[in-house]
């Protein structure tokens, strides 16, 4: 006989098999971590805190999550996909494929301007060795990563899915760059820009760089 404990346990691995009160409630625990996430760090926020700001006891939230890291990871692709939606109600207007790309890159570099905290989280997440962390961060990689391949139309889904490969390491590159301090973010989106270009356009990738060393001089 299947007890309540063991039911609920499932949970953690799949949100399959959830009643809508279940889902319900954690969802709202994952909003609770995407706003406490809005105003502190990561390493700065207890379990406890996510419980209580979503009106749930302790015990209810580890139900539904096995680590504090699992949850966040939860909570980064909740974030990653209003990105979609960011898309959906702002198309991309450029005219080719590298100032499209460069349009939704931008998007992710805005918002992770906005909370630096999700940057933050994100390299914190990938060095987890929690192994529900590991498939969520799969799962964030292949949204974000859906949306910019989704970008380019005018090469093939597989040279896509390569020039994406690069771009996203790029980003994460630079990310850790500028949260040290080192970098600011205008750089990482220039950065990205002549990445873009290289890989998708370089006699144009070439232009704007000098116009930017230009202006800078």
């Amino acid at each position: 006989m299947t007890t309540a404990k063991s039911t609920m346990s499932k949970s953690t691995l799949s949100k399959s098999g959830l009643t809508l009160a279940q889902q319900a409630r954690r969802d709202r625990i994952i909003d609770a971590g995407l706003t406490l996430l809005g105003e502190r760090d990561f390493d700065k926020i207890q379990v406890k805190d996510v419980a209580e700001e979503a009106a749930v006891a302790l015990g209810t939230l580890y139900h539904y999550f096995s680590s504090k890291e699992h949850l966040f990871a939860e909570v980064l692709v909740r974030w990653a996909g209003t990105l979609r939606t960011n898309i959906s109600r702002n198309p991309l207007r450029g005219p080719t494929d590298a100032q499209r790309l460069t349009q939704v890159i931008n998007r992710s570099v805005r918002a992770f301007q906005r909370q630096p905290s999700l940057a933050r989280l994100v390299a914190t997440l990938e060095t987890s060795s929690d192994p529900f962390a590991a498939e969520i961060l799969e799962r964030l990689a292949q949204t974000t990563n859906d949306i910019y391949v989704e970008a380019m139309q005018d090469v093939d889904r597989e040279t896509a899915q390569r020039v994406v490969t690069v771009v996203d390491a790029v980003l994460a590159s630079r990310l850790r760059s500028w949260l040290a301090g080192r970098i600011t973010i205008a750089t990482v989106s220039d950065d990205l820009a002549d990445a873009i270009g290289l890989l998708l356009d370089p006699e144009s990738g070439a232009v704007a760089r000098a116009a930017r060393q230009t202006a800078r001089s």
